[in-house]
């Protein structure tokens, strides 16, 4: 049997729950866990973020050495985030999220 390319990786190139919910970024991908995290950033149970907490939250992220300015990160964040409230709905968060993750 070969090698595993990636450690703990299955070769098989189908991810297991595993591997779904401890991908290599740390972050959340599957839905309860999308869920939670966003429900424990909103304190106050409207159903939104701030948009400076998404980015004080996408700034916690590992970002594997690479250095972004607030810039690209507002930017990266817009891309998904479409409302002029500044708030982000659940939906939207999670687009960034998975976006992040496929990085």
């Amino acid at each position: 049997m070969p090698r595993a390319l990636i450690n703990g990786h299955n070769n098989n190139r189908h991810l297991t729950m595993d591997e779904m919910d401890n991908n290599i970024g740390g972050l959340p991908v599957t839905d309860p866990k999308l869920r939670e995290m966003f429900e424990q950033y909103d304190v106050n149970k409207n159903g939104y973020l701030d948009f400076n907490e998404v980015k004080a939250i996408y700034k916690g992220f590992e970002n594997f050495g690479l250095e972004y300015s607030d810039r690209e990160i507002q930017d990266h964040i817009r891309r998904y985030a479409k409302s002029e409230d500044n708030n982000v709905s659940f939906d939207e968060f999670c687009c960034l999220i998975l976006s992040l993750a496929q990085r």
